[in-house]
């Protein structure tokens, strides 16, 4: 478990990937968080998660949600995910919940107070009345984290790292 502030987002990484170093998930983490939230990045707070079990007990890989319940704009963030996780499928799941607090912090995203209801960018959604992969919002973020996940990649390959393998843990 460590914080660390990086030029931009305060990021604080608890428990440990199966297969993933904690150093890579934060240096992912913060070019994410560079590159989605600009000058908002400087006021966030992004707490991370790593469960084990989390897919086998939800069947999702990673939740984002905002934690300052009181504040009218939304800066300290929760992400959970996937602890067993292979190195791909967590920088991208990780990308794609950065996304989710992105659009939380600019207002794009707001969870109503009453059921399952949210609104996208003025208009309001029922999530159980629209099948999760149409709503506009997981859209997005399934865009974003493709173009992210590369755009880190290519980052690392500049600086002479192998991309995919950064980041391995050896498990016997």
């Amino acid at each position: 478990m460590g914080i660390y502030s990086s030029n931009m987002a305060t990021i604080k990484i608890i428990g440990t990937a199966k297969k993933v170093h904690t150093r890579s998930i934060r240096s992912a983490a913060n070019f994410f968080c560079d590159h989605l939230l600009k000058r908002l990045s400087k006021t966030v707070y992004v707490e991370i998660k790593l469960k084990k079990n989390l897919y086998k007990n939800t069947r999702c890989f990673g939740f984002a949600t905002w934690t300052d319940d009181e504040a009218r704009n939304h800066r300290r963030f929760e992400i959970e995910m996937d602890a067993d996780l292979g190195p791909v499928f967590l920088f991208r799941t990780l990308a794609h919940e950065l996304v989710h607090v992105r659009q939380y912090a600019r207002k794009q995203l707001i969870d109503m107070q009453y059921g399952s209801y949210q609104k996208w960018h003025g208009v309001m959604f029922n999530e159980h009345m629209v099948e999760y992969k149409k709503l506009p919002w997981e859209i997005e973020a399934t865009q974003l984290e493709k173009e992210l996940y590369n755009l880190w990649k290519e980052h690392l390959e500049r600086q002479g790292e192998k991309g995919e393998k950064v980041g391995y843990r050896k498990t016997t």
